[in-house]
């Protein structure tokens, strides 16, 4: 019995061991891009957001974990945008052939030199000291005569003459040179971040000729844009939102991997210039570990990824709300063997300041037909397409009492219909008030000069012989008119 109980402790640990083994000791998902905005059908106003996502272990290295089945995926996956849960419409796995070599890489490695990093608060290394033994561990996948990569570093002197200058080397040996001779950091740097994107993308878009490259642009800072032309830095450097935004349309037109990789706290990087600047979400840290697997990140293959689809939230159902937003993204799925895996960092997605964003791309076709058959329509009220119809008649509505109501409330007396001349008594000289009783309708004198002898307002209807008596007003005042 109990060589039994033995044998079946010794199974159970090592299945436990070969579990643990195989799926790299922690598995967790990765976002291979930020969410693009994506129009879900064609013509319609719906917004959706596409993710992508890879399976990676504790060290940053893409695994291989068992999916539910195709039918079932979407079902497995959850998304929190804002904190809302929404159910994806759509979810597809791609895995790329084992036997499929590995595409040459093209990578630039922008390094940060201002003053800031020189502090000292990652594992006891300083920031720079840092990202430099983070790039050379991912040097050690460096394949000579295959790979490009260059190495230069930025601040907010000499930036695109130095960054233009730039020196793409295929062996190891001569990367580690580079890496090497990068200079120290100075305390009178600042960094001119706008203008080192745009001219590193536009560096890499240049030299990129082979459709096999994948050209990569890995950012390593730990601050934000700050630059002074007063102080010494180069003239016309990009800053303010009209930097940003010309230096993330670089970004966007040159088709170039971006990941910006943050050294220090959320609070002292800013997270919405990083997120708009780069193709993936940043990895803000100050983590040595951390830091050396976000350059592992970079050399995720794009093409085997997990892509999930998700209608906006009802809060967020148009384009219209969405300008001017930041909406975090969180995700999380579940296995067919029960463990939960959820992504390493929240994703950001940044809408334009003022303008209303325009769709990012088009849902595919396997996308539009998920989108009909499971979209919102299960769920929206048969009043949510009278909606329109509503909204026309309460602007009908309002537009008749401003255009009705709103005199009569302002001006009353002129709107009086009691009395079959203007109301207000001072425009007829000697005229007063007429006098209303109850049921009865009022009388009024007649205009000086058209008085019926002395009758009275009560006088029966003149005979035809009777004349019209004309007397002068000695009181008119012929500069008086109806207005005065």
């Amino acid at each position: 019995m109990r060589t039994c109980f033995r044998i079946a402790a010794v199974v159970v640990v090592a299945t436990g061991w070969l579990q643990t083994f195989a799926y790299g000791q922690t598995v967790s998902l990765d976002f291979l891009s930020k969410p693009t905005l994506v129009e879900c059908e064609p013509e319609g106003a719906e917004p959706c957001f596409r993710m992508k996502f890879d399976f990676v272990d504790a060290a940053g290295k893409p695994v291989s974990v068992q999916l539910p089945p195709a039918d079932q995926l979407a079902s497995h996956v959850e998304v929190q945008i804002d904190g809302e849960n929404v159910k994806p419409y759509y979810a597809e796995a791609t895995v790329s052939r084992p036997d499929q070599a590995r595409p040459p890489q093209m990578a630039l490695l922008l390094f940060d030199v201002s003053g800031s990093m020189l502090a000292n608060d990652l594992g006891g290394q300083s920031r720079f000291d840092a990202a430099k033994g983070a790039a050379a561990e991912y040097l050690k996948n460096f394949s000579d005569g295959r790979d490009l990569v260059a190495i230069v570093p930025f601040a907010s002197r000499n930036v695109e003459s130095t960054i233009s200058a730039v020196h793409f080397v295929n062996t190891r040996a001569a990367a580690l040179a580079e890496l090497d001779a990068l200079p120290r950091p100075e305390a009178r740097n600042n960094t001119a971040l706008y203008s080192a994107v745009r001219s590193a993308v536009e560096v890499l878009h240049q030299q990129h000729r082979s459709a096999a490259e994948q050209p990569r642009l890995l950012l390593l800072t730990d601050g934000a844009n700050d630059v002074h032309a007063q102080s010494g830095d180069d003239q016309g450097l990009l800053a303010g939102p009209e930097g940003l935004a010309t230096a993330a349309a670089a970004v966007q037109q040159s088709g170039v991997d971006v990941l910006p990789i943050g050294l220090g706290d959320r609070h002292s990087i800013d997270e919405i210039a990083m997120t708009r600047l780069g193709t993936r979400p940043p990895l803000i840290t100050l983590d040595v570990n951390d830091l050396r697997k976000a350059f592992q990140l970079g050399q995720l293959p794009q093409d085997a990824s997990l892509i999930v689809t998700v209608q906006a939230p009802e809060s967020l159902g148009s384009r219209t709300l969405l300008a001017g937003r930041i909406l975090h993204f969180r995700a999380r799925i579940t296995l067919p063997d029960g463990s939960v895996q959820v992504e390493n960092r929240q994703a950001l997605w940044v809408a334009p300041p003022v303008a209303t964003p325009s769709f990012e791309g088009e849902a595919t076709e396997a996308e539009q037909r998920a989108f009909l058959a499971n979209a919102r329509l299960d769920r929206e009220s048969p009043l949510l397409f009278l909606r329109p119809f509503f909204v026309f008649a309460g602007f009908a509505a309002l537009l008749t009492v401003l255009w009705f109501g709103l005199p009569r409330l302002l001006w009353p007396d002129r709107y009086d219909t009691r009395s079959a001349r203007p109301v207000r008594p001072e425009y007829w000289p000697g005229g007063g008030v007429p006098s209303r009783r109850e049921g009865q309708l009022g009388f009024r004198q007649a205009p000086p000069g058209f008085e019926a002898s002395a009758r009275g307002a009560r006088a029966p209807m003149r005979s035809a012989g009777e004349h019209t008596i004309v007397q002068p007003a000695t009181e008119f005042d012929p500069d008086k008119t109806r207005l005065s």
